[in-house]
């Protein structure tokens, strides 16, 4: 062979070594690229050149040996499923799928020679196809545990040398954000089986899909198969039921019978009364019971104590954290925690200015001993203001008659208070209405009444009105008695004193007789005519003077021992406090005002309490309205039931009065301090007194003390 053709067969085999090692290398990352990492179809045209230049790097172009053919490999493109990408364990949706993976396939277009060797050297180093894999996978729904499926991978082919199998569960609603993957069982049959609960996938409704993945021996996920199901999740469902107690004011809310709540977290019961529409609604975690079901307790004073409505509902609180509704119930209720009282007004008379006020429902869990109407028009504030006290009927109502003649005749709005003097002496307010009222007669017809009714000191008011337009009076006579025979008969005569004219009567004229005094009233007018009214019967019960023959040292417990009661239940309010404040409001509230002086909360007070106490209990008329110590002493001399005498023995409900500017006996300086006599023994005065170091305290001191200035005794009944 001639040197020149063994360089060219030389040069020949060494091109052949390189472009054989670079078909290896390029088939070897052909075979590389799998399913996972590959999600498109890749083709790849590598000239012999090109070859070259790869394979041998650092060659210069113009010493490689040029072919005219180029080489070309290609692979099948793939479909997309679940893959082994680590991030698809944690719910992504980057995924791979190949359900039928094609081998690379490689052609060549080179000369003869290059294209036997290339030939020979792919048969060395692609690897032989897998046998296909297969599998029968299906999913059944549980017909006994709801919300149950069972996922069976059987008849499995081509799983040789597989590691494990897998298979990921999921729901579409939930976008694979619930998936879960599941390692099976391995059957006796060889088939793989594993259960998979609803609520582990969030309870979600629609369709799930499971995949079945055998682990190959370099533990790659591949994917062989898919399934689907369709799956309602039951609706949730529970008994709800309310009991209630009135006398305590609870509630006790029951859910019983719970049925879909798989998965829950927890049980729910919002609970709301109508009244206050949802504003005092509260969200309650009820207790779960031995039996399943889930009980709370709740109280009115809770939901402000309102009447009427209550709703409750259930909700459990799915695998998210969302309140799901299941049940609502009802109940009324009327609250008997605190009193109750409903003012109805009756018989509204536009002619006569007269109304009835119905009190229905009278409760307190304290008692009720008293029902009283504070009453007032809107004119002028409260000057006419009224303390009725209602009368019980048959049916257990209460009533009061209102007459605008007593209060100035005025019109317009009026104001209707409800209070309950309860059983421990205290007072409590119940409920407030108010009414529109017209006086036609007012204008043309002579109007009389009665009031300012003082049963104990035996007096009332009598009443005539001269009407705008009506008749002009010239004289008033009024015939009062009550014996019945009129042996007591007395008769008050006087002249008009403008347009409204008073006439007080008193049993001092009538023998201090007690029982029902029945009133007439005779007017004369300038015309020559004579009009008479009878104002029916007022009952009176005069408490007489040491000096009068009908006098008994022993008073009956009663009122006495209201005000003693009502006295103790201030013990120790102070100054500046909210009771304290409403002392003082209470004092100002009643109309006219003692010396037309409203009471400032920085005033002593001393007075403002002994006055205030017996107002609370309807029986300012006893003692009279005052705040200033000295002034209220000249009232006790008017009403007959002052005493003098400091160094006497007083009996429990006395008024006490004290001059601290002297200290012996007899004590006749000015009176700057009151208070209420709670009991004497032992030669000890025992006393409950306001404003003793700015608060309602008891205090005790010997009797005859020199600092008592005299003692009032009420004529209680």
């Amino acid at each position: 062979m001639k040197k020149k053709d063994l360089i060219v067969y030389a040069g020949a085999a060494v091109l052949l070594a390189f472009s054989t090692q670079q078909v290896k290398a390029d088939e070897q990352v052909a075979a590389d690229q799998t399913s996972e990492n590959t999600s498109a179809v890749v083709l790849k045209t590598t000239t012999v050149s090109e070859t070259q230049n790869i394979a041998t790097d650092g060659v210069k172009t113009d010493q490689a040996v040029q072919t005219e053919k180029s080489v070309v490999t290609e692979t099948a493109p793939v479909t997309p499923t679940v893959g082994n990408n680590p991030s698809f364990d944690k719910g992504t949706s980057d995924k791979v799928v190949s359900e039928n993976p094609a081998p690379a396939v490689g052609a060549s277009r080179a000369p003869y020679g290059a294209r036997a060797r290339v030939v020979e050297a792919r048969n060395e180093s692609v690897p032989q196809q897998d046998s296909p894999v297969s599998a029968d996978l299906n999913i059944k729904k549980s017909e006994s545990e709801e919300g149950t499926f069972t996922i069976t991978a059987k008849n499995l082919q081509g799983f040789d040398g597989y590691k494990e199998v897998k298979i990921p569960f999921w729901s579409h609603a939930n976008g694979m954000k619930d998936i879960v993957w599941y390692t099976p069982t391995r059957q006796a049959d060889g088939s793989y089986t594993v259960t998979a609960k609803a609520n582990d996938h969030e309870n979600a409704d629609g369709k799930y899909e499971a995949q079945v993945f055998y682990v190959d021996a370099q533990g790659r996920n591949k994917f062989v198969k898919k399934a689907f199901v369709d799956y309602t999740a039951p609706k949730p469902s529970a008994d709800l039921t309310i009991t209630k107690s009135e006398k305590e004011g609870t509630f006790t809310i029951t859910a019983k019978n719970l049925q879909g709540f798989d998965g829950y977290k927890e049980v729910k019961i919002p609970f709301w009364s109508h009244a206050n529409g949802m504003k005092d609604i509260v969200w309650y975690t009820p207790t779960r019971q031995a039996d399943g079901s889930y009980t709370v307790t709740a109280k009115a004073s809770d939901h402000e104590n309102a009447d009427g409505k209550y709703e409750a509902q259930v909700f459990y609180v799915d695998a998210k954290g969302q309140n799901k509704f299941v049940k609502k119930a009802f109940i009324d209720f009327k609250n008997q925690s605190r009193p109750t009282g409903n003012l109805i007004i009756q018989n509204n008379n536009k002619d006569t200015g007269t109304f009835d006020v119905i009190i229905k429902d009278v409760y307190s869990p304290k008692g009720v001993r008293t029902v009283q109407v504070p009453t007032w028009s809107d004119k002028d504030g409260q000057d006419d203001i009224r303390w009725y006290e209602a009368t019980r009927q048959s049916n257990g109502d209460y009533k009061v008659s209102i007459k605008a003649s007593d209060h100035k005749n005025s019109t317009g709005k009026y104001h209707i208070h409800l209070y309950y003097i309860q059983n421990d002496g205290s007072r409590v307010g119940v409920g407030t209405t108010t009414t529109e009222v017209e006086f036609r007669n007012a204008k043309t017809k002579t109007q009389t009444g009665i009031k300012n009714v003082n049963s104990g000191a035996g007096t009332y008011t009598v009443t005539v009105d001269q009407a705008p337009q009506g008749r002009r009076i010239k004289n008033i006579r009024v015939a009062v008695w009550s014996k019945a025979h009129q042996e007591n008969l007395f008769w008050y005569a006087t002249a008009p004193s403008g347009m409204h004219t008073e006439v007080q009567v008193s049993t001092a004229n009538h023998q201090y007789q007690q029982g029902n005094y029945t009133t007439h009233v005779y007017v004369d007018y300038v015309d020559g005519g004579v009009e008479g009214f009878n104002l029916g019967q007022t009952a009176l019960h005069p408490r007489v003077t040491a000096d009068q023959t009908a006098f008994s040292p022993r008073v009956p417990n009663g009122q006495r021992d209201r005000v003693l009661r009502a006295a103790a239940s201030l013990v120790g309010v102070r100054g500046g406090t909210a009771a304290h404040h409403q002392l003082v409001n209470d004092y100002n509230s009643v109309k006219p005002l003692p010396v037309g002086y409203a009471v400032k909360t920085t005033d002593d007070w001393c007075d403002i309490f002994v006055t205030t106490v017996f107002q609370r209990e309807g029986l300012s008329g006893l003692i009279g309205r005052e705040c200033g110590v000295e002034r209220h002493i000249q009232i006790f001399k008017r009403l007959g039931i002052w005493n003098e005498n400091g160094a006497s023995t007083p009996k429990a409900g006395d008024i006490i009065t004290f001059n601290w500017d002297q200290n012996s006996q007899p004590n006749n300086g000015f009176a700057d301090h009151i208070g209420i006599v709670e009991s004497v023994s032992n030669g000890i005065i025992h006393t409950i007194e306001g404003n003793s170091n700015n608060q309602v305290r008891r205090n005790t001191y010997r009797i005859g003390h020199g600092n008592i200035r005299g003692f009032a005794t009420p004529r209680y009944q």
